[in-house]
């Protein structure tokens, strides 16, 4: 059996057929992700009598392991006061006192409501939680 051989010509006209046309044109858009939730927290001392004597680094850690397991809001935003007591406990409340104001959400209370802040009196911050979506970029590789 005898092979016919293509001219080059043809070759190369069979293998530019199959390669994308246009150079230095836009890219295709690259596959997005899903949305993922970031959850950004806004700490504010209220009242705090200890703050100068306080350890402002373990006030920070402390509210910060506090919110830490929040990846999702509910409604998107949260609202609460949270009071640093003597002795380590940490007390939730509404903002205003008003127990009809203010969300507590359940990452909060789902951790340990404890501190390690040598306080003589109590610490109360204003705490912000808002949840915004943030678009994810989808793997290149398989």
């Amino acid at each position: 059996m005898k092979r016919a051989a293509l001219p080059l010509g043809i070759a190369l006209l069979a293998v530019y057929a199959f390669l994308p046309l246009g150079c230095g044109g836009s890219q295709p858009p690259e596959p997005q992700g899903p949305d993922i939730g970031v959850v950004d927290a806004t700490v504010v001392v209220e009242t705090c009598p200890d703050s100068k004597t306080m350890n402002a680094k373990a006030a920070h850690a402390a509210i910060q392991k506090l919110v830490e397991k929040c990846s999702t809001v509910p409604n998107g935003t949260a609202h609460f006061s949270t009071t640093l007591m003597p002795g380590g406990r940490i007390m939730l409340a509404s903002p205003s006192g008003n127990p009809a104001d203010g969300v507590v959400p359940t990452c909060v209370l789902s951790n340990q409501l404890t501190h390690r802040v040598y306080l003589r009196q109590p610490c109360k911050f204003d705490v912000k939680l808002e949840e915004r979506k943030v678009q994810q970029q989808a793997s290149a590789e398989p």
